[in-house]
């Protein structure tokens, strides 16, 4: 293979011990020769232009190399393992193990045709314009210029039978991008190049289309011999929560936590439906909410006032240092209207492209008149401002924009699911108890992300360690979330490629428990703005180190 020019995390980095210094620059480096899309996305680029490769072969030579950094982690004496060593210590130790869990255990590029997908997504050179258009079109063409052979790599992987709701949500997910690369990217690209770039970006187009058209085709076949069997096992499960986000805990105690916060949420539900209508049900009173919505003009002039709000309130009641930048709020651009609603904050190695977007999905225009209104009853104003409050403020815009400010480049690059969307959900109910609207609608838009969150975390341990089915957990989702049929099923099915989905739920759970040992620990020292600094200033390593980090002790998930 071409040789590639390697990162050298040094540059920046705080002081360590030299020894640690070198261990960790070198895993670092390796990390991101494997995840060459991780690294772009980062704000390296000289990751530009790759797909990685998920060979066999590369895949082997992966596992190899890990084996090799944890036996040198291993050795690392106690002398090296101090201050802030000690944790990207045990950030890096607890990434090799989840790693090696990936590949050998999980083995998720086997079964699951959504794990490939982000290899597939070339809108980063697009929307980021941290370079001239041509040069990012020329790294463009050789990323797409890697995808027949991405296409070969993940179908000589996946083994049949999968199952059926997987390889469906795969088909429409590789369709959307076949329908990118014929239609939205030459749209995109115009007729801005010389006629030699313009060539060779057609070929390179018109190739990645053909093979992923390929890919669809195998997808559709794969339909024809899929199962119903979504579950990856109660042990897979728990060894999942265990190498990705340090939770060693029984299966029936999360259970037991997840009931109870259900009932919790019910409760509370009942309580503030009954206020808007005492003789409607929960179910209606919330579905009434979506009717109270921007218009299509409007939407994103007032999201734009909406964050100036928040952020305003979170400055006045000192809740959480913030960065100086704000967010651009932008339609969100043809190639990513999949989504309602979505946070594209700037790398933390980013010097050159440094704006974050928080981009809205309004209705396309061509839309049938009750089409364009359903859609916007998503943007109901309670809904929208908790969703505000979960991409930006203070959310992931803060949260990411603060990692630019990791006190170490293991700190930057390695997170975990649990505190990155467990932050983001505590978040909303953080801002809830903090007073930023005192109506009972936003307290019931609230509940009502909760709900659907908390079921994620149920579903996903009852679908792969209880038997539950997906049209179970469907089923689920609407009795217990009140959720219509079809986002209900949408939910249900993306359980069974995510298992991980329950994290947001077991995040918030664990941030709130820390918040409150921190709070008795520091007695009248303590404020929620020295809290929530000192906790998003950690980066996003597991809630169990951010508890080492904050509390000086290693005393488990704090469940």
């Amino acid at each position: 293979m071409e040789a590639h020019p390697r990162f050298d995390p040094c540059e920046g980095s705080v002081a360590a011990p030299v020894e640690f210094e070198q261990l960790a620059h070198g895993f670092l480096a390796d990390y991101l020769e494997f995840y060459p899309t991780l690294g772009m996305s980062v704000g390296l680029h000289l990751y530009d232009g790759r797909a990685g490769d998920y060979s066999p072969q590369s895949i082997d030579a992966w596992l190899r190399t890990l084996d090799g950094w944890a036996r040198r982690f291993a050795a690392m004496g106690p002398d090296h393992r101090t201050g802030q060593a000690a944790l990207d210590a045990a950030l890096i130790e607890q990434a090799i193990e989840h790693e090696r869990f990936r590949w050998t255990v999980l083995r998720d590029h086997e079964w699951n045709p959504m794990g490939w997908s982000g290899l597939f997504d070339v809108t980063a050179y697009l929307k980021r314009t941290y370079a001239p258009l041509r040069e990012r079109a020329r790294a463009m063409t050789s990323h797409l210029e890697d995808i027949p052979r991405i296409v070969e790599e993940m179908r000589g992987h996946l083994r049949a039978p999968l199952a059926l709701p997987v390889v469906e949500t795969a088909q429409d997910v590789f369709e959307g991008y076949l329908a990118f690369y014929t239609t939205d990217l030459p749209r995109q690209l115009g007729d801005r190049f010389d006629p030699d770039l313009r060539r060779r970006l057609d070929g390179t187009v018109a190739a990645a289309a053909d093979a992923v058209r390929r890919l669809c085709g195998f997808l559709d076949e794969a339909r024809g011999r899929a199962t119903q069997a979504v579950a990856i096992g109660e042990p897979v499960l728990l060894a999942m929560l265990r190498t990705g986000e340090m939770i060693e805990v029984p299966l029936d105690r999360l259970l037991a936590l997840g009931e109870a916060e259900l009932a919790r949420l019910h409760e509370d539900v009942r309580e503030a439906a009954a206020q808007v209508d005492p003789k409607a049900t929960p179910r209606e009173v919330m579905a009434r909410l979506g009717r109270e919505h921007p218009s299509e003009e409007t939407l994103i002039p007032e999201a734009r006032a909406m964050l100036e709000d928040l952020r305003r309130f979170l400055v006045e009641r000192e809740i959480v240092t913030l960065p100086d930048v704000r967010p651009l709020v932008e339609e969100t651009p043809p190639f990513a209207r999949w989504a309602f609603a979505m946070m594209d904050t700037v790398g933390p190695f980013e010097e050159v492209a440094t704006e974050s977007y928080y981009y809205i999905t309004p209705p396309e225009p061509d839309w049938p008149p009750e089409r364009r209104e359903e859609w916007l009853t998503k943007f109901d104003y309670a809904t929208l401002k908790a969703v505000s409050i979960h991409e930006a403020y203070p959310g992931h815009f803060v949260h990411f924009m603060r990692v630019r400010h990791a006190p170490s480049m293991a700190a930057k690059i390695l997170t975990a699911y649990s505190f990155v969307e467990g932050w983001a959900h505590y978040c909303e109910e953080m801002m809830l108890e903090a007073g930023v609207d005192a109506g009972v609608k936003f307290r019931l838009a609230c509940l009502g992300e909760a709900l659907v969150r908390l079921v994620r975390y149920l579903a996903a341990i009852h679908m792969h360690a209880g038997g539950m089915t997906v049209d179970q957990a469907a089923t689920m989702f609407q009795e217990q979330a009140f959720m219509e049929p079809l986002p209900a099923r949408k939910e249900a099915v993306r359980g069974t490629f995510d298992p991980g989905y329950l994290n947001y739920t077991m995040g918030k759970f664990m941030i709130r428990r820390l918040r409150e040992d921190y709070r008795a620990a520091r007695g009248s020292a303590f404020t929620l703005r020295e809290f929530h600094d000192r906790l998003i200033g950690l980066g996003a390593p597991p809630l169990p180190l951010a508890r080492r980090a904050l509390l000086g002790r290693s005393d488990g998930p704090g469940l």
